[in-house]
């Protein structure tokens, strides 16, 4: 994905066709597909609940969703590099893409996820898999979709459900999951929907960031509220008071956006310097930016 985008920003065709001929040869051998590794949601839960005999021990759901990350990657990437692609490009990639597409991110998005994590819930997925295909009404879809769920997540508080609520680690998923709802609110944007003044979802979007600037200046605060689900901890141990690393959207989207100043901790700056882009939110909102 970050190839992708380099290519893209400097017309570097040379660069794009070395990264479209990968994916072609990778879609055309039926790469990452009938693997007995990768696991569907479906499969993966039949082999028990995550962490079942202790926090130490493996959760198989992580599987299909680290795989739903990875085919979001790829549709990104071929989103960005689409008026690179030949038509025998696309005979060759979307059908391919299209089958991992249903296989391993459409049961995300069917499902009702609590909270927002990975991709706003991998509604970039949907909205990139639109763009492939040239489908406005998969992406009025989406767009209707993501905002009744963010308005479904971010309460009116600021806090969202139940990123906000997991215990120790309740900032720090705050953060994870308000990153993709910021980052998926310009990428809609560019839609022709501004979720930033929606009556409804704009003012929790804006107090969400607000709840951010609370966790880093007073972490008792923020932590208030109390747990909520079944997926916190309560070990002080396991405590990560400082924003997500992969959350680089959401510094230049509260400036931006808002005039919020976010200053997170060491740990982010230390972590944050080892991502080019962030993972879970499919673009950088500074390159975003810089080209206003």
């Amino acid at each position: 994905m970050f190839n992708s985008y380099a290519a893209a920003a400097a017309g570097d065709e040379v660069l794009a066709r070395t990264i479209i001929d990968g994916v072609k040869r990778v879609a055309a051998s039926g790469r990452y597909m009938n693997e007995s590794e990768m696991l569907t949601m479906a499969q993966a839960k039949r082999f028990g609940l995550c962490y079942r005999n202790g926090p130490s021990t493996p959760c198989p759901q992580h599987l299909p969703r680290f795989v739903g990350r990875m085919y979001t990657n790829l549709l990104i990437s071929m989103a960005v590099l689409d008026s690179s692609m030949t038509d025998d490009d696309r005979a060759v990639i979307v059908p391919w893409i299209e089958r991992g597409y249903k296989t391993f991110v459409a049961p995300e998005l069917a499902g009702d996820p609590s909270g927002i994590y990975d991709f706003a819930n991998y509604g970039m997925a949907r909205l990139a898999l639109a763009a492939v295909t040239d489908d406005m009404g998969l992406a009025n879809l989406e767009l209707n979709a993501r905002r009744r769920d963010f308005i479904k997540h971010i309460e009116s508080s600021g806090y969202i459900d139940e990123n906000s609520y997991r215990g120790e680690r309740a900032f720090w998923y705050h953060t994870a999951g308000l990153d993709p709802a910021l980052s998926y609110a310009l990428i809609a944007r560019e839609w022709g929907v501004d979720f930033f003044k929606d009556p409804t979802l704009g003012p929790r979007l804006r107090a969400a960031v607000d709840k951010t600037v609370l966790g880093l200046s007073d972490y008792a605060a923020f932590r208030s509220v109390g747990n909520r689900g079944d997926a916190y901890t309560t070990d002080p141990r396991d405590r990560i008071a400082d924003v997500h690393q992969f959350a680089l959207n959401l510094i230049p989207i509260a400036a931006r956006e808002y005039g919020v100043r976010i200053t997170p901790g060491a740990r982010y700056r230390n972590l944050s310097r080892l991502e080019a882009y962030t993972q879970t939110s499919g673009f950088s909102a500074r390159c975003y930016y810089s080209g206003r």
